[in-house]
């Protein structure tokens, strides 16, 4: 969701004109290009820098962190980093009216009066009812109410939602409902000793957060039905520790919970990955469409010519991996906090080219064929948990793009060691190392040339200058785009679209 949607008008130009020099970081921006872009005033530039620069003063990142103007009509930023921009992000999200009708809405609506929560946050009546049409019309246009999520649940697809705009907007920078930091803690501690996990920082606050909107939830009277975990895969060991929380809960935070909300609970545990055995608890029975998209994908990866022997590729790690992301987008699918683009897809387009030609395919594959119904971001989010999958899960030496390199030079193990050691940093992506010339062999790495070898020969009588790196890495890249050119051309396309990422 845009968070900027919800900031008063002010803060929005404040943000717009921030956002000029965290992308141009430590250069100058004309005042002139400002004025072309923001519909802004030399006047009201000059109250801007005053009022960013006072709130830049106020973060915790910001201390470094100022616009200047060293001279007429330049302008120049200092230190606006991620963390500063995130950090103003939230600041301005909560003195906006919008944020506090917001948590109103969907979290304090029972337990706080209207006419409490207009006088806490100084809003008028008027202004009461002309930003809640607003707040409707942005949820709406963000697809707030829908999820590709196949639960239809209007209170599960909610929640999802709510928890995603607090861990997006908080995450790392600040922790939402302070009041509750103590008992949630407390419990966060009661599922950690029942469920026997170690817990990262990262971890602990998305666990935070989500137990912050759950409980928030229940408290106003919003309670889940649907369990996603059918009875039959709990055991009775799971059952006895979901059931020491849930009292832990009725005696803390005074909330009666149902089975279905405990279940909903040990979905988030197995989900997120704090507790393991997700395919032993969301099963085939349950879920056929997660398993059967994960067969079909792998299939994808045998069949279309990608590796150099399928026979000897065994599917076991991608299955569970593959079979992890699918469950996770079928029932509790998070967007992943951090911006996507598209400089980051290319950056995987280049390197994995194959990989990149399946996963594209098989994404347009499944909104052609609405199989789920995927926004843009969600086709992004799931294209690269897709790329680390078979990143982490395919051995380099099977892929047929790989570039083989024989180093053989007559120095010695240690010296041909080193050589290695150094090309797999220098282009670990793109190129398997061999110790022994085979039929895969593309380039012979040597310092002397051989009459018997029948391949590329990279001759090397010294130890090697930036030049001779430099020309070798560009005999790699030649290789690796002859060899991808033929490989896309034999692949049989389900669509030759580029899905839309963005």
């Amino acid at each position: 969701m845009d968070y900027t949607l919800f900031f008063e008008k002010n803060d929005q130009l404040a943000f717009l004109l921030l956002q000029r020099f965290f992308v141009k970081r430590n250069t100058i921006v004309t005042a002139s290009s400002i004025f072309d872009t923001l519909p802004i005033s030399e006047y009201k530039l000059s109250q801007l820098l005053i009022s960013i620069n006072s709130d830049l003063a106020t973060i915790q990142c910001g201390k470094d962190s100022s616009i200047s103007m060293p001279e007429k009509n330049i302008l120049k930023g200092h230190n606006i980093t991620t963390t500063v921009m995130n950090e103003i992000r939230l600041l301005y999200l909560k003195r906006s009216v919008l944020f506090a009708l917001f948590n109103y809405q969907f979290l304090q609506f029972k337990t706080l009066s209207k006419e409490t929560f207009m006088k806490q946050n100084f809003i008028s009546k008027t202004k009461f009812y002309a930003s809640g049409v607003e707040l409707r019309k942005i949820l709406n246009e963000s697809d707030f109410y829908h999820s590709s999520n196949i639960i239809n649940d209007s209170e599960y697809i909610l929640r999802l939602h709510i928890f995603e705009f607090f861990y997006s907007a908080f995450n790392g920078i600040d922790s939402p409902f302070p009041d509750m930091n103590i008992p949630i803690n407390n419990l966060i501690i009661r599922i950690q000793a029942q469920f026997s996990f170690l817990i990262k920082p990262v971890q602990k606050s998305k666990l935070e957060i989500f137990l912050k909107i759950w409980i928030l939830r229940m408290i106003n009277g919003n309670f889940i039905t649907n369990q996603l975990i059918s009875a039959d895969n709990l055991s009775f060991e799971v059952h006895e520790k979901l059931t020491s929380i849930q009292s832990f809960i009725k005696e803390h935070f005074h909330v009666n919970l149902n089975d279905g909300e405990m279940n909903y609970l040990y979905t988030f545990l197995l989900t997120q990955e704090y507790t393991h055995g997700i395919q032993q608890v969301l099963t085939q029975t349950d879920y056929p469409l997660a398993y059967k998209l994960t067969d079909d994908l792998i299939n994808e990866v045998k069949d279309q010519g990608a590796l150099s022997d399928p026979q000897r590729f065994d599917p076991e790690k991608l299955f569970v991996s593959l079979t992890a992301i699918h469950l996770r987008f079928i029932t509790l699918y998070i967007e992943p906090t951090t911006f996507i683009s598209l400089d980051q897809i290319d950056f995987f387009k280049q390197t994995y080219p194959i990989f990149h030609v399946i996963i594209n395919r098989f994404i347009e594959h499944i909104k052609d064929q609405k199989i789920m119904k995927l926004n843009k971001r969600e086709s992004a989010n799931l294209y690269f948990d897709y790329m680390f999958a078979f990143i982490n899960a395919i051995p380099k030496e099977l892929l047929l793009d790989k570039v083989h390199i024989c180093v053989d030079f007559s120095q010695g193990t240690l010296y041909n060691n080193y050589i290695i050691k150094t090309l797999n940093g220098f282009a670990n992506a793109n190129i398997v190392i061999e110790s022994n010339i085979s039929r895969a062999t593309d380039i012979y790495l040597s310092d002397f040339f051989s009459t018997a070898v029948k391949k590329s020969q990279t001759i090397w009588r010294n130890p090697p200058s930036p030049d001779d790196w430099g020309a070798l890495g560009d005999n790699i890249v030649r290789l690796k785009q002859a060899k991808v050119r033929k490989l896309i051309d034999d692949i049989s396309p389900l669509s030759r679209k580029e899905p839309d990422h963005a």
